[in-house]
C-alpha cells in the first residue's frame, strides 16, 4: 500500500465521520446512502492494507515478472534472491561485475607471535 492509498483511507474515514456528526435526529435516505458509500470505499481501501505487494512480493516491482528459477530445486537461486526477476537480474549483473572470491575452507594455522616494537 502506498502513500496515496493511505491518504484515500484517511480521507474516506474523515468524510464518514463528518457525515455521521452532521446527522440530525431523523437522517434522510440520501444521508444514509452517502454514509454507506463512503464507508464502503474506506472498507475497500482498508482491505488492501494487508494484501501482498503483487505476484513478485517486491516493493519496487510488485507486478513485475517472477524469476523462472524461483523454486527450482535443480537450479536454486543464491541466498538473498527473491521472486522478482528484475531485482534478481540486477543482482546477477552486479555479481558478474564483482565476482565473489572463491572461499576455500579455512585451515588452522600457526599463530605467529610478534615481537613488541621497541621504542627509539
Amino acid at each position: 500500500m502506498g502513500y496515496a492509498d493511505l491518504r484515500e483511507l484517511q480521507t474516506a474515514l474523515t468524510t464518514a465521520s463528518d457525515i455521521a456528526s452532521a446527522l440530525q435526529h431523523a437522517p434522510t435516505r440520501r444521508d444514509a446512502d452517502q454514509l454507506v458509500d463512503v464507508l464502503r470505499r474506506a472498507l475497500s481501501v482498508a482491505g488492501a492494507l494487508g494484501a501482498e505487494a503483487g505476484p513478485t512480493g517486491c516493493a519496487d516491482h510488485p507486478n513485475g515478472a517472477v524469476d523462472p528459477l524461483y523454486g527450482d530445486p535443480e537450479d536454486p537461486l543464491p541466498p538473498g534472491y527473491g521472486k522478482c526477476l528484475l531485482c534478481n537480474d540486477r543482482r546477477r549483473r552486479a555479481d558478474a561485475q564483482h565476482p565473489r572470491p572463491h572461499l576455500r575452507p579455512r585451515r588452522p594455522h600457526l599463530q605467529l607471535h610478534r615481537r613488541p616494537r621497541q621504542s627509539a
